[in-house]
């Protein structure tokens, strides 16, 4: 019910749906390097829950949008820790779902790429993906959730391509600049990524990314 209606929602455009049996399936799909503009999850599914499955599936891309559903109204809260877009309630009335396909396809049409070249080729990647960038001689390494692309530009043409895509990247080094989404951890010296990278702050970059940090969160809690 969910695909027919994304199919009449979105009508002629250029929209795929594309159902999974349960959590373990989806989560597999991911990890071979499948991606989505954003995903549906029964909360309830054998093997691996919905919530599991959500948790997963933000180690690959931190902003990607989960809409749950449940008739379990007491498990809203649950949702929202692991980064729930929104939470519908089963049987899904076609209002609610309408209007959270509305708002996806808002969403959707202001997401950006940017453009890393490496080697001779070109790779369009979400800046969602780029948990950061480091300096290494006369290259800036973008490290994602799946690889590292090393281009030939300076720390500080990097800092202003990810800026001019998201408001979400911080440097926290000279040649340093991490994705706040990416963030697990943090003190007065170092912070520590989703990937297990810990990076020194330097000082004069330390309140900056304090207070972005802190900004970062209360726009992103749910």
């Amino acid at each position: 019910m969910i695909c027919e209606a994304i199919n009449s929602f979105f009508n002629s455009l250029d929209v795929m749906c594309v159902p999974f049996s349960d959590g373990d399936s989806l989560i597999e799909a991911t990890e071979k390097g499948q991606r989505f503009d954003a995903v549906f999850l029964d909360i309830e599914m054998p093997g691996t829950d919905g919530m599991k499955t959500a948790a997963r599936l933000h180690e690959f891309s931190a902003l990607l949008p989960v809409i749950f559903l449940t008739s379990h109204t007491e498990l809203a809260m649950d949702g929202y820790e692991v980064g729930a877009f929104r939470f519908l309630q089963k049987p899904v009335k076609e209002e609610k779902l309408w209007q959270t396909l509305t708002d996806l396809n808002i969403l959707c049409r202001e997401k950006t790429v940017i453009s890393l070249k490496e080697s001779g080729e070109e790779y369009f990647i979400s800046p969602e993906e780029i948990i950061c960038a480091e300096a290494d001689n006369n290259t800036v390494r973008f490290i994602t959730c799946q690889r590292e692309y090393r281009v030939r530009m300076k720390i500080s043409e990097a800092v202003r391509l990810l800026d001019s895509s998201t408001d979400y990247f911080c440097r926290i080094h000279r040649s340093v600049v991490v994705n706040l989404g990416h963030i697990v951890s943090r003190n007065d010296k170092e912070i520590k990524l989703d990937n297990d990278n810990v990076y020194l702050v330097s000082k004069s970059y330390s309140e900056e990314l304090k207070s972005r940090l802190m900004q970062y969160i209360r726009i992103n809690a749910r």
